[in-house]
C-alpha cells in the first residue's frame, strides 16, 4: 500500500492551487506594474544584491535600497488619469 510523506496534506486540490498561484501573480503585476517583468525584476534583484554587499551598518543599506529600487519603481509608475504623471485638475 502506498502512504503520501509525512507532512504532506491528502487529497490536494491541485487546480485550487493554480487558481491561487494566477490570483497572487495577478496582484503582483497589478502592484509592480511594468517592473513586474523579469529583466525589471533581474535589475532589482542585482542592485539590492550590490548594496548588501557593500560597506555600512544594515540600517545605511536599508535606507539605501529604499531610495534607490524602491522609491525609483514609484517613480517609474504614473499617477492614473492623464497618463502624464500628474493628477488630473
Amino acid at each position: 500500500m502506498l502512504q503520501e510523506p509525512a507532512g504532506y496534506p491528502s487529497g490536494m486540490d491541485f487546480k485550487k492551487l493554480g487558481q491561487q498561484v494566477g490570483q497572487l501573480k495577478k496582484q503582483a503585476e497589478d502592484k509592480l506594474g511594468d517592473r513586474a517583468e523579469p529583466e525589471n525584476l533581474k535589475r532589482d534583484a542585482k542592485e539590492l544584491r550590490e548594496i548588501l554587499a557593500g560597506d555600512g551598518s544594515l540600517a545605511e543599506k536599508a535606507k539605501q535600497a529604499k531610495e534607490e529600487v524602491i522609491d525609483r519603481g514609484k517613480e517609474a509608475q504614473p499617477v492614473e488619469g492623464s497618463g502624464t504623471g500628474e493628477p488630473e485638475k
